[in-house]
């Protein structure tokens, strides 16, 4: 068993130690020529939200769980980092939280999807309806909710991309319906 999970540990400690040398030298580099931490922070916070998305790929059963917990949980302090460094962060309640909620209970359902439907055809036909269609949808009905309280009318999302996802996914499904018949 210990010769199993030690190229998991190594393959952890090898990524982990990526990822520090490149915060390293991105903190030195900045602070070098600023002498303060600015525009370093924001690639620091990607750098860590990687770390947080894609450490847990190690873990044997739960690889595809703990990346996505990984993520949901590393998107929010990010996009925060990325409000209060761009100085004006007043999108990050009313439009960062809902578009990342969105995403995350998008991923969710899919995750779920994918690891519980055994035709490929069928989990096509998801993921195109999830993304292109549901994701699509509620993006651009947020977007626009947060648009009109600024007085900015405009449609943000387009029809023709939703259609065109719906239809691919109708036709993902029709086509792991038939593959099922054989």
């Amino acid at each position: 068993m210990k010769v199993s999970s030690q190229p998991k540990t190594k393959g952890l400690i090898i990524f982990s130690s990526i990822i520090l040398a490149l915060i390293a030298i991105l903190s030195i580099i900045n602070y070098s020529i600023n002498q303060t931490l600015s525009w370093s922070l924001y690639p620091i916070g990607a750098l860590l939200m990687i770390w947080a998305t894609f450490s847990p790929t190690d873990l044997p059963k739960y690889r595809l769980l703990g990346s996505f917990i990984g993520f949901s949980f590393s998107i929010f302090p990010f996009l925060y980092l990325i409000a209060v460094l761009s100085g004006d962060g007043k999108w990050f309640w009313p439009l960062a939280i809902p578009l990342s909620v969105s995403l995350i209970v998008t991923l969710g359902v899919f995750l779920f999807l994918f690891l519980h439907l055994k035709n490929k055809w069928y989990t096509g036909a998801a993921a195109f309806f999830l993304f292109g269609v549901v994701l699509n949808y509620t993006v651009g009905e947020i977007i626009k909710h947060y648009l009109q309280n600024q007085n900015i009318q405009g449609e943000v999302y387009n029809r023709a991309t939703a259609y065109s996802f719906l239809l691919a996914s109708l036709l993902f499904a029709l086509i792991g319906f038939q593959k099922n018949k054989t």
